[in-house]
């Protein structure tokens, strides 16, 4: 019986271990596009950027989440352009430089 009782323990510890290994990370940043997302030299202004990145992505750019110095490339891009520009917190799964989102939520700077 005891055995039994641990076996049942180990089989649910390791099913919520891998539940929680399944969570959406939490990033905040601004979505931008990939011609200036990141660029060391700013392109635009701060008061220019949604501008400037909605014509850029209307241009064939892509748009990219940028958190700091770092650009994550965004898979589902239809997502994201509404907040082109913007200042956001974006819920999802990160798989080297590219996120696939979940969630976005504008945010204030």
């Amino acid at each position: 019986m005891k055995k039994i009782l641990l076996l049942a323990a180990l089989i649910f510890s390791m099913g919520v271990a891998f539940a929680s290994s399944i969570t959406d990370d939490h990033l905040t940043g601004y979505i931008d596009d990939s011609h200036c997302g990141g660029s060391k030299t700013p392109m635009c202004t701060p008061a220019t950027r949604v501008a400037c990145a909605k014509q850029c992505i209307k241009g064939g750019a892509t748009a990219v989440l940028v958190v700091g110095d770092k650009v994550y490339k965004i898979s589902n891009q239809k997502s994201v352009l509404e907040y082109a520009g913007k200042n956001v917190t974006i819920d999802g799964k990160i798989t080297g430089d590219s996120i696939e989102v979940t969630k976005v939520i504008e945010t204030k700077s």
